[in-house]
């Protein structure tokens, strides 16, 4: 029986509204929906029975109605767990809260920590210790998980053999240190003594399925040990509250990697002027009637096609037929439709050289692949057409297509304010494109975005929260914005957002690129800005237009004892560009900068600027 026929419901209830509203739910949330409404339903007629958490009313009791319990209520209560966890951009955090919700659902009692918060002394404690942990860059862990990570490689780690334990590592497979960090404190925990529960998973850059798998086979051996508590019964109400906001999240419109928006792309412009040496967009897209929401600092996934030279070029290298149908990602379509609408081709990554090598058993691809320097050589610049010319060997299309990595979306940094753009989002998108292995190249976002959708014409995308990129909760603290090229784009949103609410707080922009004439990217809004207000300071690295080349970290040494007393009194510090470099720099700048005009040692110099980043006044949005 359906249930629009069911007769026996209340009289007034929606149930097609109902049916549509739980239709995409997983059995997990209806679980959670039935102790929910139950609970919601009893609160006026409320009977005391014990409660195991104490969340319940003074005395420690929760309402509940005699003999009748939620879904959930007949798991048993496990012991604590404690879950740390060590993000850099806020999915990491995420993934803990959702890991959380799941195992209070089943009766668990759940501490979760930011593991830059997180005692290390507490760690001997820990009898059940889940560790969701990020990589930065190439191998390194990240600001919150630096110290914790130090300890347990320490001397001072304490032997943890009552300590059970499982790790989720997110990364970007794009990076040959895959998930570095998590594969640190995998191996470190159980050298330590430490009992594991649940085998590692590493998640790419596309982590919610990975990771709600690892959580089930978390939870399943959870719930298993702690069937002999029987005299535990859990509370509704402690879940209730802190569940309600990730269900309600899921019965609200929603758009993500599975469910994008469609956005009509509104404005393209080229910023550049002619005869500059790179190619910079600022892309508008409507997200009207979207209900789509975001803040300054959050990103834009863009999920983009590949174009038809690289498909054109992969069908060549391998000699296949486009037309001959597969398999890939749940999809059966021909193997040209899933090279260009499925796979990742322009991107080289360690697990599908891996792959290859144990198609075609190449002895110079086994030797690469022996050495971590060596595969981060071969896969720069290099694409899958490359791959396959470089090492050849029999391709049936199948085969070629269970080599491949799913296409990733590619997050842009919000370069606009909804207080000041409404039912709008702005990109500002740098254009891949070079010469590599003979072969003219491009990346595939930036030239879908710059060549493949026209004005008119309509882009997927799902906005993605970056909590560790965000203004400063108070509107009166300065600000400090190192922002070259494309890294720009933030700064823009954010000096629209502190205009458009008043805040008054200084805004000081250190912005460079090649040249003054040609690439100061949104120069008339910025002076605008300096004359009207929303930007107090400009300082301005055009690298190109004199004989030294001077970029962003000259110009804050320049500035050092400013620099130095905003910091402070306070100000918060924010960079967005690459990492590899740029970052890199900036950050040895403001070590520079403490030095002189704070006359630390070298050794207190670089504290002082970890503790900057562990305050969240030091904040970054790198790629």
């Amino acid at each position: 029986m359906t249930l629009t026929e069911n007769k026996n419901l209340p009289i007034g209830l929606d149930t097609n509204a109902l049916q549509q509203l739980t239709a995409d739910l997983t059995d997990q949330q209806l679980i959670w929906l039935s102790g929910y409404f139950f609970g919601a339903s009893q609160a006026q007629n409320k009977v005391a029975v014990p409660s195991s958490n104490g969340n319940g009313n003074a005395n420690g009791y929760a309402a509940m109605t005699p003999n009748v319990a939620p879904a959930f209520a007949a798991a048993p209560v496990a012991s604590k767990v404690t879950i740390l966890y060590g993000s850099q951009s806020g999915n990491c955090k995420k993934a803990a809260n959702q890991t959380a919700d799941t195992l209070k659902a089943a009766g668990s009692e759940v501490v979760v920590a930011d593991m830059s918060e997180y005692k290390s002394s507490q760690l001997k404690n820990e009898k059940l210790l889940l560790c969701i942990v990020a990589t930065y860059g190439e191998g390194e862990p990240p600001a919150a998980a630096e110290e914790l990570h130090k300890f347990i490689f320490s001397s001072r780690a304490p032997k943890l053999t009552d300590t059970q334990f499982a790790v989720l590592a997110l990364g970007d497979k794009s990076y040959v240190q895959y998930c570095q960090t998590g594969k640190d404190f995998d191996a470190q925990l159980e050298k330590l003594g430490a009992k594991r529960i649940a085998d590692r998973v590493d998640c790419d850059v596309d982590w919610h399925e990975d990771a709600e798998k690892w959580v089930k086979s978390v939870v399943e051996v959870v719930s298993k040990q702690a069937t002999g508590n029987s005299h535990a019964r859990p509370s509704t109400n402690g879940y209730i509250q802190n569940g309600l906001s990730s269900v309600a999240s899921s019965l609200s419109p929603k758009y993500d990697r599975k469910n994008p928006f469609e956005a009509e792309v509104l404005e393209k412009i080229q910023l550049n002027g002619r005869g500059s040496v790179k190619e910079t967009w600022h892309v508008e897209l409507s997200l009207a009637d979207s209900g789509l929401l975001y803040q300054p600092g959050d990103a834009l996934h863009i999920m983009p096609t590949n174009s038809e030279r690289i498909v054109a070029d992969v069908l060549k290298a391998s000699k296949l037929d486009p037309s001959v149908k597969v398999d890939f990602d749940g999809h059966n379509q021909t193997l040209g439709e899933i090279l260009l609408e499925k796979t990742e081709l322009t991107v080289l990554s360690r697990d599908v050289l891996q792959k290859y090598y144990e198609l075609s058993k190449n002895d110079k691809l086994k030797a690469i692949l022996d050495d971590p320097k060596a595969v981060q050589n071969y896969i720069y610049g290099r694409d899958i057409a490359d791959l396959v010319v470089d090492f050849p060997t029999d391709l049936e299309p199948q085969v070629l297509a269970n080599i491949l990595r799913k296409l990733p979306s590619r997050a842009y940094s919000i370069a606009s304010s909804l207080a000041a753009h409404e039912e709008e989002v702005h990109l500002t998108v740098g254009a891949v494109r070079y010469q590599s292995q003979g072969r003219k190249k491009e990346g595939v976002a930036s030239s879908f975005l710059a060549d493949r959708v026209a004005v008119g014409e309509k882009v997927k995308v799902f906005a993605e929260e970056n909590e560790y990129f965000k203004l400063p909760k108070d509107p009166s603290t300065n600000i400090i914005m190192v922002g070259p090229g494309t890294g720009i784009a933030p700064f823009r949103a954010f000096v629209e957002e502190r205009a458009e609410t008043g805040a008054d707080g200084k805004n000081w922009l250190f912005f460079g690129n090649p040249n003054f004439t040609t690439d100061f990217l949104y120069q008339t809004e910025f002076q605008q800005y300096l004359k009207k207000g929303g930007l107090n300071k400009i300082d301005l690295a055009f690298s190109r237009d004199q004989a030294e080349k001077v970029y962003v970290q000259h110009k804050l040494l320049q500035k050092s004892k400013e620099v130095f007393d905003w910091i402070q009194n306070g100000a918060s510090f924010y960079v967005c560009g690459d990492k590899n470099r740029m970052a890199k720099d900036v950050e040895q700048a403001l070590i520079q900068i403490a030095k002189k005009e704070g006359g630390f040692s070298d050794e207190k110099a670089v504290d002082c600027v970890k503790d900057l980043k562990k305050q969240r006044r030091y904040l970054e949005d790198v790629y």
